[in-house]
């Protein structure tokens, strides 16, 4: 069975680019001593003014009030998201251990299977481990991004994951 909001993800290139340029700006928000409208404004503005005009579908323009979302609802409920990110750390991973980067990706992803339940668990897990897969060659990274994601989908929506009756 083909979920429309599944499909339209994998194949909607502005939706690649958003969560991409979402984990870009939630980065620069743990690694430096920024305000969060200057981030918002720099993402939503300047970087991306021009990308649909000078390349193809890879490099797509975010779409910018989800990426508004995104940016400000990670940075406004990042507590919440690293509650739930703590207990789903596999062996001797603590969140402060994590690399900035893998950071951001977990709490972008986090942040959208707490509140987006229009997209179905699965694609936010399958999406940021492709995410995942363009930043690292480690096969290991990815799985443990998909791990600490399936963990707290499952926390999160228990729903999306009973087994067929």
């Amino acid at each position: 069975m083909t979920d429309k909001a599944s499909t339209a993800s994998k194949d909607d290139p502005r939706m690649a680019a958003t969560r991409l340029a979402a984990v870009q700006a939630v980065y620069e928000l743990d690694m430096m001593d920024v305000a969060v409208d200057d981030v918002l404004a720099d993402f939503t503005a300047d970087r991306w003014r021009t990308a649909d005009e000078d390349i193809d579908a890879e490099m797509a323009r975010p779409r910018p009030e989800l990426l508004k979302t995104l940016i400000l609802g990670v940075n406004e409920r990042r507590a919440d998201i690293d509650a739930q990110l703590i207990p789903a750390l596999t062996g001797a991973h603590t969140l402060d251990e994590l690399e900035a980067l893998l950071r951001a990706i977990l709490r972008t992803a986090g942040y959208e299977l707490m509140v987006r339940d229009n997209v179905p668990a699965r694609t936010v897990i399958s999406a940021y481990m492709a995410l995942g897969d363009a930043f690292y060659d480690d096969g290991g990274q990815i799985k443990l991004i998909g791990g600490i994601l399936n963990a707290i989908a499952r926390t999160l929506r228990p729903a999306e994951f009973k087994a067929a009756s």
